[in-house]
């Protein structure tokens, strides 16, 4: 069996590098049994109803013909991509992910994760809390989503201005621990853009670093799992 894992993408416009990388990366994939998405593939996406966003159609289009092929698909919701929807549950036939979990895939018991909760800091979790509320929620369905995009990449430029290196270092003092109460054989998360592939007391761990200039992915083949990056 095979199955691609990736995450931090962070998609913005179909023009991009990395966009177009990222479909190009998945036009390549034969015979792929399971692709795990783990969290801020999207800049943004917040689930409405009867919309996407269409800077995203390319890629939804993607995950479509992948699921319709066979492909199980798998998200585990990020800090910049959350409440999915019913385009993901219904139309991909996507296993969403709210939170992290772990799963059994090819022998394996894995436990995914964005990586966004490992760091058990009570401010940020409050704040996660509060974006994925019952008002937001309502907010978004009564504001237009043209204003509720502009204001979410605004939020995010100045985000990432203010704090330019906020998940570019080793995640390994954070997921050492972690691995230790897993109670799994493999850990993989995204997050900290920054690629990690090691083993401690029996767990593998992964961190998948990013897909904006790493272009860097984990690869599970018939029981094994691999940090690999994308070069074409």
């Amino acid at each position: 069996m095979k199955a691609i894992f990736l995450s931090d993408a962070h998609l913005r416009h179909p023009q991009d590098n990395n966009y177009l990388r990222l479909l190009d990366f998945l036009n390549q994939q034969k015979d792929l049994d399971a692709l795990f998405l783990l969290g801020d593939i999207f800049e943004f996406w917040l689930g409405y109803k009867h919309l996407a966003f269409t800077a995203y159609i390319p890629l939804l289009e993607k995950l479509r013909q992948l699921s319709t092929s066979g492909t199980k698909l798998f998200f585990v919701e990020g800090n910049h991509d959350f409440n999915l929807g019913p385009y993901f549950t219904k139309t991909l036939n996507c296993t969403v992910i709210p939170d992290q979990q772990k799963i059994s895939w090819d022998g394996k018991n894995i436990l995914i994760s964005h990586g966004d909760l490992i760091k058990q800091d009570r401010n940020y979790q409050r704040l996660r809390s509060f974006w994925r509320s019952w008002p937001i929620k309502f907010l978004a369905k009564i504001i237009h989503p043209d204003i509720v995009w502009s204001f979410a990449l605004w939020l995010s430029n100045k985000s990432s201005k203010n704090n330019p290196e906020r998940n570019h270092q080793n995640p390994s003092t954070y997921l050492i621990p972690f691995s230790e109460t897993s109670d799994s054989d493999i850990v993989v998360c995204g997050h900290f853009h920054f690629p990690l592939e090691k083993e401690h007391q029996g767990v593998r761990i992964i961190a998948l670093g990013d897909w904006i200039t790493q272009f860097s992915y984990a690869e599970m083949q018939d029981g094994k799992i691999t940090l690999k990056q994308f070069v074409n």
